[in-house]
């Protein structure tokens, strides 16, 4: 039976979707309306993972021979810190441009039988009585999410820190992540090279050091929509020298944003459905942002699969079912990426190896165990800095088992190991912990509580909660503030279970000892 369906967006969730709807269903009539040509598109490079890569190889073939044969490939990861280099395990197989990624996700649409309209901007309400299933693809921005933001139960949360996104003329080597301490504050740079001589790069930065700048800030009114924040990026370029060689910052629509995390109690309504960022948005420090766009189109592709007689909005329920879990945990890693990454000058002290450790654990992705697999010269390397020996200290076996055992003398106490046992434990000051952001107000008020407390002698914080691996990681996360501003030593209650993490913690810097719970 013949269908109609209709695209608002020709991003990647949009285009890709509906060039696999047409594959499947070649009776189907599918219109794509896309505002831009890929040629106009904002940004530069998107990030491909290997997980990502393999979908797209199972789903589509040709798709991945074109992104394989397009885009720049690279295995090395690491971070320049101002006490030394530090590699990484890889985590990306490389970048494409996002001008690129568009054009050919467009041809391959274009050869499924998909009529796209280039310079269209149809609304949702516009579309929908005469389709059978409308696509809304349109963005972050979603005008459609906006438009229907009651019946979907939208919810935006705009982060502290700001970030713009630029390019520059060098290829880099692999992904780098490097600090730099300007006069006016701490800039962080993420980059990897994505085409030729080109390398993509997103800053980071706070409303403080960016006003102490002098640039330009979100409000500012730009006199076209492709203008770039140009006083930015020669003050950026001047703060990046080093890194970029003597090369400047290219900008496309580059401006301080803050971001944005989209989330809906609900993805579809009627015969409209929400996919990629119109519908959930992950932080782009975990670099997931076209995967969760491509596999949000492989999923829409599998929930229609046999319609024939049925409407297609029958399938949605089914289509966000099996979706939507995999979405909310990469939106609980990427929050946690986040928060990790708007707070990270308060970690420069700590040693490279701990550094690039407590990075790959900051959303409980990648444990220290892992890490003996994956970098075991890196895993071991953090723990000797954790425990103040020599390199060749720790073991290659059983490190975990290592760490726990490794002294501890802070503030007048004195302790074996880093399990909190009887003693000193009945001593401590127990502070429950019930909040997701160890910068919020909520956090706060623990942290005016422990201040309050600190008359009273360098007491040991024991911070408790319930045993969820969720609450543990809050607790984890709060516990590194109150070291890094109070300078009181901290202790976490974790279950035997979720061990794992509580060490991950101490070698991060984000506890001082493990209370195991029922010990």
């Amino acid at each position: 039976m013949k269908r109609r369906i209709s695209v608002i967006g020709g991003g990647p969730a949009g285009m890709f979707a509906a060039m696999l709807l047409a594959h499947d269903h070649p009776d189907w009539e599918l219109r794509v309306f896309e505002r831009l040509p890929p040629s106009d598109t904002f940004g530069f490079g998107v990030g491909l993972t290997p997980a990502l890569l393999a979908a797209v190889a199972e789903e589509a073939p040709p798709v991945h021979d074109d992104l394989m044969e397009a885009s720049s490939a690279f295995s090395s990861a690491a971070f320049n810190l101002p006490a030394g280099r530090v590699e990484l395990p890889r985590s990306h197989a490389g970048a494409i441009s996002r001008a690129r990624l568009l054009q050919l996700l467009l041809d391959r649409a274009e050869e499924a039988g998909v009529e796209v309209e280039i310079g269209a901007s149809p609304t949702v309400d516009d579309l929908r009585g005469d389709a059978d299933l409308v696509i809304a693809a349109d963005g972050v921005s979603s005008t459609t999410r906006e438009t229907m933001a009651a019946e979907l139960g939208a919810i935006e949360e705009i982060g502290r820190g700001l970030f713009i996104w630029c390019g520059a003329p060098i290829e880099l080597e692999g992904n780098i992540f490097t600090p730099v301490e300007t006069d006016a504050g701490l800039f962080v740079s993420h980059a990897y090279p994505y085409a030729e001589g080109l390398s993509t790069f997103v800053i980071e930065t706070d409303e403080r050091a960016l006003e102490s700048a002098g640039c330009r800030t979100q409000d500012e009114v730009f006199s076209d929509d492709g203008d770039s924040d140009e006083a930015s990026l020669t003050y950026l370029s001047g703060a990046f020298e080093e890194l970029l060689g003597g090369a400047s910052f290219i900008g496309n629509r580059s401006r301080w944003m803050n971001f944005k995390t989209v989330r809906c109690e609900r993805w579809h309504t009627g015969n409209v459905v929400l996919l990629g960022d119109a519908a959930a948005t992950a932080h782009p420090s975990l670099g997931s942002g076209t995967k969760l766009a491509l596999e949000a189109a492989i999923a829409l592709r599998h929930a229609m699969e046999g319609v024939v007689d049925t409407p297609p909005a029958e399938r949605l329920p089914a289509f966000e079912k099996g979706l939507r879990p995999s979405v909310e945990r990469l939106q609980e890693r990427a929050h946690r990426s986040q928060l990790w990454w708007e707070s990270f000058g308060t970690r420069l002290h700590l040693s490279p190896a701990r550094i690039a450790a407590a990075y790959m654990s900051r959303a409980g992705a990648v444990s220290l165990e892992q890490l003996q697999t994956s970098a075991p010269t890196l895993a071991r390397q953090a723990a000797a800095d954790f425990a103040g020996v020599a390199a060749d200290e720790p073991p290659a076996d059983d490190l975990s088992d290592w760490v726990l055992h490794r002294p501890l003398s802070v503030n007048g106490h004195s302790l074996p190991g880093r399990i909190l046992e009887n003693g000193p434990a009945e001593e401590a000051l127990r502070v429950p912990v019930a909040c997701g952001d160890a910068w919020g107000p909520d956090a706060q008020a623990v942290i005016d509580r422990v201040a309050a407390v600190r008359h009273e002698g360098d007491r040991l914080v024991a911070l408790t909660g319930d045993d969820s691996r969720a609450a543990l990681l809050d607790r984890l996360a709060l516990g590194e503030r109150i070291r890094t501003e109070l300078q009181v030593p901290v202790a976490v209650s974790s279950p035997k279970s979720r061990l794992e993490d509580a060490i991950d913690g101490l070698i991060a810097g984000r506890a001082d000892l493990v209370e195991i719970e029922g010990s």
